[in-house]
């Protein structure tokens, strides 16, 4: 989680940096009490947002070092700034499929991919 994020909403950097740190260490937390009882992850990710975050480091590391299947899905592709590339270059190893859930755009190839996956 980065610690910018919480700067935006008037904290002081020393304060946001420890929440940060809180923050990412919570989520590590979770994933690994989590991924004991997991089959496979749907990972939706902002499109319009850059996918080079810590926190999406770790979980795609987590997931791989538990050699669980991923399908990333690139959603709000009806807004502009959507990047679908981004998000597929970020995660080369993974099939990325584009999809507005706001709009239902793609849904079809989305739940055939789950099927596919995990089904």
């Amino acid at each position: 989680v980065d610690y910018k994020e919480f700067l935006d909403h008037d904290m002081e950097k020393d304060d946001a940096v420890r929440r940060s740190r809180e923050a990412t260490e919570g989520v590590a937390e979770a994933m690994h009490w989590l991924r004991e009882d997991v089959d496979g992850v749907i990972y939706v990710l902002d499109s319009t947002s850059d996918p080079f975050t810590q926190v999406n480091t770790m979980l795609i590391g987590i997931i791989e070092s538990q050699d669980l299947p991923a399908l990333i899905l690139a959603n709000k592709t009806d807004l502009p700034g959507s990047d679908v590339q981004q998000i597929a270059n970020a995660f080369p190893q993974h099939e990325t499929i584009p999809l507005s859930a706001l709009e239902g755009d793609n849904m079809d190839e989305v739940y055939t991919k789950i099927a596919e996956y995990f089904g």
